[in-house]
C-alpha cells in the first residue's frame, strides 16, 4: 500500500516541480510570435510527442512543452500519465527533432526575384524542416557587401518569412582593406563574412585573393565571427591537358575537366597561412575559416584535417549533391546537375560519406541556388554556358536520410550535421538542439515513409523544374515544422501569415568558434580558451523523479523532467541521489541580490557616486596615471584573477579611513611574510559559476576546477594559520581575518573529488551505482566484441581474405578488413566502409551486430549517466555560488595584500599613516604638519629605473627624491618657478601617493610618512581643448574646474596646473584668485601651479595659502628638480631659452623688455636677496649633511662597540673554558709524551751495560727538555733598539699593540699627528695608538712571525702548528690517517653531472679534517667524472697527492688532505 502511495506520488511532485519552474523561469526572447495567422495552431501553449524524440543524445519517447515560442521542459520516459490538461499532439512514432539549419542558401532577393524569393524560399524551407535559413551575399541585387546593401535586404524581407533568416555579408577587395567599411557591415548585424577565391559570375561580388582573406580575418577576430570562403582557385600551374581537342559542352566529363579538383586544393594551400593566423596566438586569433561546399575528398580534405591538427580554427562542410550523385550518373546534357565544385566520380562519393561519418566535415548544407529556367540552358544542355546551382531546399532531409541508410547514419548524426554544429557557425545559442529554454524550433517527420517527386508533389520552390531531384524516390516524409512554436507547415499546408524573424548578430558576438570533441560533435571555444579542449555544450538537466535502482535517462517507466532552471541538489555518498526541495522565489530574488552586492567587492569605493563626480575620477586617474600602478602590481599577482583585476585597474580603494588602514596593514603584514603564500591551484572560476547559475552544464574540468580553486583557497587559510602560531605576534592578523569566516565547502569539495578524476577528467565509476554496472557491462560487452573479431580476423587471414588480422572501428562501430574480392567469407556482414583505394572492405560480421548494438546503447546510457552526475554537481555548485563567489573574492584580496607587499619590497616603499589619525610627541618636528613626506620619488619614474637596473642595461638617473611639508592650517599651496622644472610632477606625485595611501600601496619615500586621507582627489591637469565640443584650451581648463567645484567635499584634494592660464594674464590673475579663495574653504588641500606673481602673494594676506617654489641652477641653468617650501620662484624663462641655444640677440631684447616693464632695481634687490638666502640655505645644508655624515659614523661605531661589549661577559667565560681545555688536551700530551721517555728509557736502560748509563741519562733530560720547552708560554716584550725608534707606521702596517694581547695582530688603517700616532683595527674594534706602544712585524710574512724587534721570552721553538707536530715523523715527512675506509671519509660521485660532482668533491675536501685521507669514489663509466675528480684533486691547495685507482680500489680514487 506504502510503495502504490509512493508510486503515485512522484508524478504528482514532478507535476508541482515543472509548475515551479514555469513560474520562476524567464527566459530571454526577442519576439513574441503566436500572432494571428502566424501558426496552424490555436494554441501556445502545448505538448508535442513521440516514441522517437531526439534530446540530449538519445532518441526514445519524450514529450516536449512548448510555451511563448520557447521549450519549456521535456518529459523523458512514460509521458502520458504526467502531460494532463495541456493540448498534447501525440505524433505516434514519427521522429521528433531539431529544426534544421541551413547556412548555405541563396534566396536571391531584393533584385533577382525571377530567381526565387524570400516568400517562395521559406516555403520551401518550411516544408523540408529547415527552421533557420542564413541567406548568401550574393545572387540578390545588389550584393550584401556594406551597410546599405543589408537595409535593403532587410526591407525586402519585411513580412516575407516564414522561417528565421539570417544574412552573411560580402568580403571583397573594395573593403576588405577598408576595415570602417567591415566594421560597420558588421556592426549593422550580418553573421559572418562570405568570399570567392574564384570568379563568382556576379560582377558586383568580385573574387578576393589570400590577402583579401587574411585582412578581413583581423577585422573579423574582434567581433570572433566566421569568414565562408568558396575555395576554388586557378592553380599558378595549370594542367589543361585533359582540355586538349575538340571538347563536346553537352558532356558532364567535359565539365568536370573544366573544374578538376586541383582548383580546390590550390585554394586551401593558399589559405594555409590565415588558418595559421587563426590558431591561439595568431594575429587573427577569434577569427574563424568555413569551407563552403566541400567537393574534393583527397587532397583538399587532407589539407583540412592538417589544419584542425594543429589547432586552426576551421571548419568545412559539404552538401546533399555530392552525397547523392555522382558524375558517371549524370546524363549529358542535362545541366540541372551543373554546380561548382562539380559532382565528382563515385569513389569521391564514397570518402566523402566516410569524412562525414568519421567527423572530419563537420555540418551540411544546401547550397540552394536557383535561377530563372532558361539560365539553365537546359533545351541546349551547354554545360559550359549553363548557369550552376542545385536546387534543393525542400529536399535535403530526405535525400540525406535516402542516401544515407545505407551507411548506418542515425538521428543524432542527422541533428549535430543539420542542426547543432551550423547553429553554433552562425552563432545562435538558442537554436540547433531540442533543449530547455531554446527555441521551439522542431521538425516531425516520417523516416519510413516512401515517395517519388514527381508532378503531382507539392513543390514550393520557385521554379521546381529546374531541381535535379526531380523523377527521384526518397523515404523520409516532413509531417510538421515547429519554428518558435509556431506551427509554420503541416499536411502541406502552410500559415496563412509569414512570421519568420530576421536574425542580427549583436555587436558583442563570441559564439561560433567550433572544435570537434568526438564523431560528428563540436564545442565551442570561447577566445580565451580556444587553446584548450572543451566539452560539448549541454543543457542544464536535472532529473525530479529518480528511483533508488534506476536511472532516469535509462529506458524505464519513470519520468525524467527536464527544466530550464537549476534544481538544488547533492549528492549522498557512495551512491544514492538525494534532491533538495526547490528554492522559493523569494530566496532567489535575495540571493541575486547578494550577489549583486558581493560583486561589488573589488570595485573600490566608487558605489554611490554621480556620473558627473564619477566622470571626473576617471579624467583624474588617467591624468595621475593610475593604471600604470595598478598594471605594475599585476607583476606580483599569483592568480590570474588578481591580474586582470590589476591590469583592469580595478583594485581596491579604501571607501573610509579605516578601510584605507585595514588595507595598509595587510600591505605591512605582506611585507613581512618570509616566503611567498601558495596561490598554486586557484583559478578563475567566476564564469564556470555564472554558467551554472544560469543554467548550463558544466564540463568535467570545469566542476574539477571549481573544486581544485576551494580546495586551494583552504590551503592558503591553512598556510596563514601555520604562520600565525609560529609567530604568536599577530603579525600575519590583517592576512588571516581576510578568509576568517569563510566558507570552504568541504562537502561540495568531497563530493566534486568523490565522483570526479580531475587528473583524467573523467566520471568515475563510484560516482553512482548505475554508471559502475552500465560500465561494468560495457566492459564486459567489449571484451566479447572483441574476442569475437578477433576470431573472425583470424579466420578471414588464414583464408587468404587479408593480409594481415584488422580489428578496426568505422562509424563507431566494431569490424573486421576483409578484402573487396573476399567479402563472401564474412556472410551477411555490413559493409560500414572501405579503403581509399576500395580494395579494401571493413565489414560487421552478422554475429557483431547485437554486440554492436548494446555497445552503442551502454555508451548512450553510460553519457546519459554521466550528463545526471554532472547536472547534481553543476547544481550544487550553482546552489553554492554566492559562497563560492565570497571566497574566491576574499582570496582575491589576499593575493592583493600580497602583491602590494611584495611592490613595496621591490621599490623600498614604506608605511604611510594618516594625518588624522596619527599621535605624535610635542618634539616631533612633523607635528605642525598635515602632510609630511621626505624623499618621495614618483612610482612610476622609480619604477623605469628599477626594471633597467633588473634587466642590467643602461639606466636613466633615479628621479630626485621630494620633500613635501604642508602646514596643517594651509589649505592653498601655490607652486611657483620655472617651466620644465617639475612643478606638475611634483603635483602628480602627491595625487599618485594619495591614492596609494587609500589603496594600502606603500610609497617609495623615507622615515614615517604622514598625508591626509582624502576621500577624493580630483585634478585639471593637461590640455582640454576640444575641437568636437568647441572647446578651446582656456575654455576646456574653465570647463573641468567648474565640474570639480560642483563635487569637491571637506576631505577632498585638488590638483590644477597652470591655473588661469591660456587668457589674458589679468583676466586670468583675477579669476584664479577668486576660484583659490572659493576653494579655500571648501577643500582639504589644494595644490595649484602658476607662473603669476599675484597669486604667490595671497600668503602674505591670508594664512591658508602658503607658498612653494621649485629651485633652478643659476649656474648649469637647469632645474634640479627639488622643491623649496615658504618660497616664490622665478620662471626663468630667459635662462631656459639660452640653455636650449635661442638666438642671443632675440634675449637681450627681451632681457630691456622685462627691465622696462619691472619697478627700478626692485626685482634686482629681489633677485640678489633670493640668491644670498639660497647661498645660505646651501651651506648651512653642506654642514648639515656634514654633521649627519659624522653622526652616522659615530653612531655606527657605537653600534659596534656596544655589540662587542654586551656579550663580553660570556666569551670571557667561554674563552676561559677553551683554554682550561686546551691546557687539561696538553697536559694529556705531555704525560702522554713523558710516560714514553720513561718507558724508552726503562727499556734501554735494562738492555744497556754500565758504561752507557751516562749517555742514557743525558738523552732522557734532553727529551724531557724538549718538552718542556715546547709547551713554554710565548710573551711578546717590546725593546726600545734603533730600529724601533726609527720606525713610523704606514697604513697596511701590521703591528703588535702593548696590552692587547700577546701575540695579537692589528692592521694600521690611519695616521694622525707627528708624534706618529695612528688608528689601528682590530677586528671591529678601532683605537687609537700611539708609536711607542706598537711594534712592528715585519713585512711579508705571515702574521704570527716575529719581527727582529718583537722577541718572545724563554726558548723559541720551530714554528709550526700543532696537527704538523702531531703528524711530521722523526724523518721530517707527514703521516696521515690509516688508510682504512668508512662513510665519514668517503664522498660518493656516482650518478652526478659533472657539475654536481666537481661541487661535491670540493664541499668534502674543505670539510676534512688535516691529514685525513678521503676516499673519492666515481666509478667507472664514461670517465666523465674521473677526470673532473682528478682535474680537482689536482688543483686544490688542500690535496698534498693522490693515488689512482688500484685492484684493491677500482672507481675510486685516495686523496690525502693537508
Amino acid at each position: 500500500m506504502a510503495a502504490s502511495a509512493k508510486g503515485r506520488l512522484v508524478p504528482v511532485l514532478a507535476v508541482a516541480a515543472a509548475l515551479a519552474a514555469v513560474l520562476l523561469y524567464r527566459a530571454p526572447f526577442s519576439k513574441s510570435l503566436g500572432g494571428e495567422g502566424c501558426s496552424l495552431l490555436p494554441h501556445d501553449h502545448f505538448w508535442i510527442a513521440s516514441e522517437r524524440v531526439v534530446t540530449l543524445g538519445r532518441v526514445g519517447p519524450a514529450a516536449v512543452e512548448v510555451k511563448g515560442g520557447l521549450i519549456n521542459a521535456i518529459a523523458v520516459g512514460d509521458y502520458r500519465n504526467f502531460v494532463l490538461r495541456r493540448p498534447l499532439l501525440d505524433y505516434g512514432d514519427a521522429v521528433i527533432m531539431p529544426g534544421l539549419i541551413d547556412v548555405h542558401a541563396h534566396l536571391d532577393e531584393p533584385g533577382r526575384e525571377e530567381w526565387e524569393g524570400f516568400s517562395t524560399g521559406t516555403r520551401a524551407a518550411a516544408a523540408g524542416g529547415i527552421t533557420t535559413l542564413v541567406d548568401m551575399p550574393l545572387n540578390s541585387f545588389p550584393s550584401t557587401v556594406s551597410e546599405e546593401t543589408l537595409k535593403l535586404k532587410l526591407e525586402a524581407a519585411r513580412d516575407k518569412l516564414f522561417v528565421d533568416v539570417g544574412f552573411w555579408g560580402g568580403l571583397v577587395p573594395e573593403n576588405a582593406f577598408n576595415p570602417s567599411a567591415l566594421e560597420s557591415l558588421l556592426n549593422a548585424g550580418v553573421l559572418g563574412l562570405k568570399s570567392f577565391m574564384c570568379p563568382s559570375g556576379i560582377d558586383d561580388f568580385p573574387m578576393t585573393n589570400s590577402t583579401h582573406i587574411e585582412e578581413g580575418l583581423v577585422t573579423l577576430a574582434k567581433y570572433q565571427r566566421p569568414l565562408l570562403i568558396h575555395a576554388e582557385r586557378i592553380p599558378d600551374v595549370e594542367d589543361d591537358d585533359g582540355l586538349d581537342g575538340e571538347l563536346d559542352p553537352r558532356s558532364y566529363a567535359t565539365y568536370l575537366k573544366s573544374r578538376p579538383p586541383a582548383w580546390e586544393e590550390s585554394a586551401i594551400r593558399d589559405l594555409q597561412r590565415a588558418m595559421k593566423d587563426t590558431e591561439a596566438g595568431g594575429q587573427s586569433e577569434g577569427a574563424h575559416i568555413h569551407i563552403v561546399h566541400l567537393s574534393d575528398a583527397k587532397a583538399s580534405l587532407e589539407l583540412m584535417k592538417d589544419a584542425k591538427s594543429t589547432g586552426a580554427s576551421v571548419t568545412v562542410e559539404t552538401c546533399p549533391h555530392y552525397l547523392a550523385f555522382s558524375a558517371d550518373e549524370i546524363p549529358d546534357g542535362d545541366t540541372r546537375f551543373k554546380c561548382a565544385p562539380p559532382i565528382r566520380d563515385g569513389m569521391n562519393r564514397e570518402n566523402l560519406w566516410k569524412a562525414l561519418l568519421d567527423g572530419h566535415i563537420d555540418m551540411l548544407s544546401s547550397d540552394h541556388s536557383p535561377s530563372a529556367p532558361d539560365l539553365k540552358l537546359m533545351e541546349e544542355g551547354n554545360f559550359l554556358k549553363a548557369w550552376g546551382g542545385i536546387s534543393s531546399l525542400q529536399f535535403v532531409l530526405p535525400v540525406t536520410w535516402s542516401y544515407g541508410k545505407k551507411y548506418g547514419i542515425t538521428f543524432n548524426q542527422l541533428a549535430a550535421w543539420w542542426s547543432e554544429n551550423p547553429a553554433k557557425l552562425a552563432g545562435q545559442k538558442n537554436k540547433g538542439a531540442i533543449l530547455p529554454g531554446y527555441h521551439a524550433d522542431i521538425v516531425v517527420w516520417k523516416p519510413e515513409a516512401q515517395f517519388e517527386l514527381d508532378e503531382s508533389h507539392s513543390v514550393y520552390h520557385k521554379h521546381r523544374n529546374i531541381s535535379a531531384y526531380l523523377g527521384k524516390e526518397f523515404s523520409g516524409k516532413v509531417l510538421s515544422t515547429f519554428v518558435r512554436g509556431n506551427l509554420v507547415f503541416a499536411e502541406d499546408k502552410h500559415a496563412k501569415a509569414a512570421c519568420g524573424v530576421t536574425i542580427l548578430a549583436k555587436k558583442t558576438y563570441s559564439t561560433f568558434t567550433l572544435k570537434r570533441i568526438g564523431n560528428g560533435k563540436y564545442a565551442e571555444l570561447s577566445p580565451s580558451d580556444k587553446a584548450k579542449p572543451a566539452s560539448l555544450r549541454a543543457s542544464s538537466s536535472v532529473e525530479l523523479s529518480r528511483h533508488p535502482s534506476s536511472m532516469a535517462m535509462a529506458a524505464t517507466a519513470k519520468l525524467t523532467l527536464l527544466l530550464p532552471t537549476t534544481l538544488t541538489s547533492t549528492v549522498s555518498f557512495p551512491t544514492r541521489v538525494v534532491l533538495k526541495p526547490f528554492p522559493p522565489l523569494q530566496r532567489l530574488v535575495v540571493a541575486a541580490a547578494a550577489a549583486s552586492s558581493s560583486s561589488q567587492t573589488l570595485s573600490s569605493s566608487h558605489s554611490f557616486e554621480t556620473p558627473e563626480a564619477r566622470q571626473i575620477r576617471l579624467e583624474t586617474e588617467s591624468a595621475l596615471e593610475w593604471g600604470s600602478v595598478c598594471a605594475r602590481l599585476a607583476d606580483f599577482a599569483a592568480t590570474a584573477a588578481c591580474c586582470a583585476a590589476c591590469v583592469e585597474g580595478r583594485v581596491a580603494v579604501g571607501r573610509s579611513r579605516e578601510e584605507s588602514e585595514r588595507l595598509i596593514e595587510q600591505t605591512a603584514a605582506a611585507v613581512l611574510l618570509s616566503a611567498p603564500l601558495d596561490f598554486g591551484g586557484v583559478e578563475d572560476v567566476s564564469a564556470v559559476v555564472a554558467a551554472a547559475t544560469g543554467g548550463r552544464l558544466l564540463a568535467v574540468r570545469e566542476i574539477c576546477g571549481v573544486g581544485r580553486s576551494i580546495r586551494a583557497a583552504r590551503g592558503v587559510f591553512d598556510q596563514l594559520q601555520s604562520l600565525a602560531q609560529e609567530t604568536q605576534d599577530g603579525r600575519f592578523s590583517p592576512l588571516l581575518d581576510v578568509l576568517q569566516g569563510c566558507d570552504f565547502l568541504t562537502e561540495l569539495v568531497q563530493r566534486i573529488e568523490f565522483c570526479l578524476d580531475s587528473t583524467l577528467s573523467l566520471v568515475l565509476d563510484r560516482a553512482s551505482k548505475k554508471l559502475e554496472t552500465i560500465r561494468r557491462e560495457r566492459r564486459r560487452n567489449i571484451e566479447m566484441l572483441e574476442s569475437l573479431l578477433k576470431d573472425t580476423a583470424s579466420k578471414i587471414f588464414q583464408a587468404g581474405g587479408i593480409d594481415s588480422p584488422v580489428v578496426t572501428k568505422r562509424r563507431s562501430r566494431m569490424c573486421v578488413g576483409v578484402k573487396a574480392s573476399q567479402k563472401n567469407l564474412v556472410p551477411g556482414g555490413i559493409i560500414l566502409s572501405s579503403s581509399g583505394s576500395g580494395a579494401t572492405y571493413f565489414m560487421e560480421p552478422r554475429e557483431a551486430v547485437e554486440l554492436n548494438n548494446r555497445e552503442v546503447k551502454l555508451s548512450g546510457d553510460e553519457r546519459a549517466e554521466e550528463l545526471v552526475i554532472l547536472g547534481l554537481l553543476t547544481s550544487s555548485i550553482a546552489d553554492s555560488q554566492l559562497k563560492i563567489r565570497n571566497l574566491m573574492d576574499k582570496i582575491l584580496e589576499l593575493d592583493l595584500a600580497c602583491a602590494r607587499g611584495s611592490y613595496a619590497l621591490w621599490t623600498n616603499g614604506v608605511k604611510p599613516s594618516f594625518s588624522d589619525s596619527y599621535s605624535s610627541s610635542q618634539s616631533d618636528q612633523s607635528s605642525d604638519y598635515s602632510v609630511y613626506i621626505e624623499g618621495i620619488r614618483h612610482p612610476l619614474l622609480l619604477e623605469q629605473s628599477l626594471m633597467a637596473e633588473d634587466s642590467n642595461i643602461e639606466a636613466s638617473e633615479m628621479p630626485v627624491p621630494l620633500d613635501m611639508w604642508v602646514k596643517k592650517d594651509a589649505r592653498i599651496v601655490v607652486i611657483s618657478g620655472p617651466n620644465t622644472g617639475g612643478k606638475t610632477a611634483t603635483m602628480k606625485t602627491l595625487g599618485l601617493s594619495s591614492l596609494m595611501s587609500k589603496a594600502g600601496i606603500f610609497f617609495p619615500a623615507k622615515g614615517r610618512p604622514r598625508i591626509p586621507w582624502f576621500d577624493q582627489v580630483l585634478a585639471d591637469i593637461g590640455d582640454h581643448q576640444s575641437l568636437e565640443h568647441s572647446l578651446s584650451t582656456f575654455s576646456g581648463h574653465i570647463s573641468r574646474l567648474r565640474r570639480i567645484v560642483e563635487v569637491v567635499s571637506k576631505d577632498s584634494l585638488v590638483l590644477i596646473d597652470e591655473i588661469g592660464s591660456g587668457t589674458d594674464p589679468s583676466e586670468g590673475v583675477a579669476l584664479s584668485t577668486s576660484i583659490l579663495k572659493f576653494l579655500a574653504s571648501k577643500v582639504n588641500l589644494a595644490i595649484v601651479t602658476t607662473h603669476y606673481a599675484d597669486l604667490s602673494r595671497l600668503q602674505s594676506v591670508d594664512s591658508r595659502f602658503e607658498n612653494a617654489a621649485m629651485e633652478f641652477c643659476l649656474e648649469t641653468l637647469q632645474p634640479t628638480y627639488r622643491i623649496l617650501w615658504d618660497s616664490t620662484g622665478k620662471s626663468n624663462a630667459l635662462s631656459i631659452a639660452k640653455s636650449i641655444g635661442f638666438d642671443q640677440k632675440v634675449l637681450d631684447r627681451a632681457q630691456e623688455w622685462v627691465e622696462k616693464l619691472l619697478p627700478d632695481k626692485q626685482k634686482e634687490r629681489q633677485g640678489l636677496l633670493y640668491d644670498s638666502l639660497l647661498n645660505e640655505r646651501n651651506l648651512l645644508e653642506s654642514q648639515a649633511n656634514e654633521a649627519a655624515s659624522v653622526l652616522s659614523q659615530v653612531e655606527g661605531l657605537y653600534s659596534e662597540i656596544r655589540l662587542e661589549a654586551d656579550d663580553l661577559e660570556s666569551r670571557v667565560a667561554a674563552l676561559r673554558t677553551r683554554g682550561t681545555q686546551k691546557v687539561q688536551q696538553e697536559l694529556k700530551v705531555v704525560k702522554s709524551q713523558m710516560d714514553t721517555i720513561i718507558k724508552n728509557f726503562e727499556v734501554q736502560l735494562k738492555n744497556s751495560k754500565l758504561e752507557q748509563y751516562n749517555s742514557l741519562l743525558r738523552k732522557a733530560e734532553a727529551a724531557t727538555a724538549s718538552v718542556v720547552a715546547a709547551h713554554q708560554p710565548n710573551e711578546i716584550t717590546f725593546s726600545d733598539d734603533e730600529s724601533q725608534s726609527l720606525f713610523v707606521p704606514q697604513i697596511g702596517d701590521k703591528v703588535y699593540i702593548q696590552g692587547l694581547g700577546g701575540g695579537t695582530v692589528a692592521t694600521v688603517i690611519e695616521t694622525l699627528g707627528e708624534d706618529g700616532s695612528c688608528i689601528v683595527q682590530y677586528g671591529k674594534i678601532k683605537v687609537q695608538v700611539k708609536r711607542s706602544k706598537m711594534k712592528l712585524v715585519q713585512r711579508g710574512i705571515n702574521e704570527t712571525a716575529t719581527s727582529s724587534s718583537v722577541k718572545p721570552k724563554g726558548r723559541t721553538p720551530k714554528q709550526r702548528s700543532a696537527a704538523a707536530e702531531t703528524n711530521q715523523s722523526q724523518d721530517g715527512s707527514v703521516s696521515f690517517g690509516p688508510v682504512v675506509q668508512t662513510s665519514k671519509n668517503t664522498v660518493d660521485l656516482r650518478g652526478k653531472r659533472v657539475s654536481e660532482a666537481s661541487y661535491e668533491l670540493q664541499m668534502a675536501i674543505d670539510a676534512c679534517r688535516p691529514y685525513q685521507v678521503l676516499f673519492v669514489v666515481h666509478g667507472m663509466g664514461t670517465g666523465a667524472v674521473k677526470d673532473c675528480a682528478i682535474d680537482v684533486l689536482r688543483n686544490h691547495p688542500r690535496v698534498a697527492k693522490f693515488e689512482d685507482e688500484s685492484p684493491l680500489n677500482y672507481g675510486c680514487t685516495v686523496a690525502y688532505i693537508q
